[in-house]
């Protein structure tokens, strides 16, 4: 992830929670995404839950 130009909430919570901007520039962007969810109290979400949402997401609707 650029941290330049990362979204400024998501950048100030993954420094508040003690990320520099190296640590930050290394993360994917699932791994960004639950560290931002960590700092907001949403704790265990890990990337296979973001695979998971895809996979719901991917299911049709019901009428």
């Amino acid at each position: 992830m650029n941290a330049r130009n990362m979204d400024a909430a998501c950048l100030r919570a993954l420094r508040r929670r003690g990320h520099s901007d190296a640590s930050i520039t290394a993360m994917s962007p699932e791994e960004a995404f639950c560290e931002y969810c960590a700092y907001h109290g949403i704790m265990n979400l890990l990337p296979a839950t973001l695979q998971m949402l895809d996979r719901l997401r991917g299911e049709p609707q019901p009428q």
